[in-house]
């Protein structure tokens, strides 16, 4: 991969990738760390793409496991306050701004299956293969996530 495709790789992704490393740890030097990561195994891989969607494609399977990797070491660092990070995104308007910290209020289990479902747009399946999880489990965890955000941003968003 030469410096020009891996630039637009790196803008075509960054963000989303971000935001699916946060979904996992609800801190914003670890999902940093986990986006350097993922993109120095795109710099390193001998793997060869087919398309744009395939390179978009790997890069989310690494962040997922690059994610589940931290969370299992033992040299997790305690969670930073999540109000410092959301401070300093910037949103299109308040609402949502509104479903995305009531998105991160949620338990990493379901805030998750929530992200990869709605903002990445992976079918079920995938998402119960990225996660070693049960088809049967994403569903729940995406019922019981629903549930909570309903309760939590209230009839504003009962119809959306």
């Amino acid at each position: 991969m030469d410096s020009n495709d891996f630039e637009q790789t790196f803008e075509r992704n960054n963000k989303r990738l971000f935001l699916i490393a946060l979904s996992f740890t609800a801190n914003q030097y670890d999902a940093e760390d986990i986006l350097q990561k993922t993109f120095l195994k795109l710099l390193q891989t001998k793997t060869e793409f087919e398309s744009d969607e395939h390179i978009d494609k790997w890069l989310t399977f690494v962040t997922v496991n690059e994610s589940k990797n931290l969370l299992k070491s033992a040299f997790r660092k305690k969670s930073a306050d999540f109000e410092e990070y959301s401070a300093t995104y910037s949103f299109d308007c308040e609402k949502s701004e509104d479903l995305f910290n009531a998105v991160m209020a949620l338990p990493k289990k379901l805030r998750t299956v929530i992200h990869l479902f709605y903002y990445e747009d992976l079918p079920i399946k995938e998402i119960a293969d990225m996660l070693n999880i049960k088809q049967s489990a994403v569903k729940t965890r995406l019922c019981r996530a629903r549930e909570q955000l309903k309760i939590q941003l209230g009839d504003d968003w009962n119809d959306e």
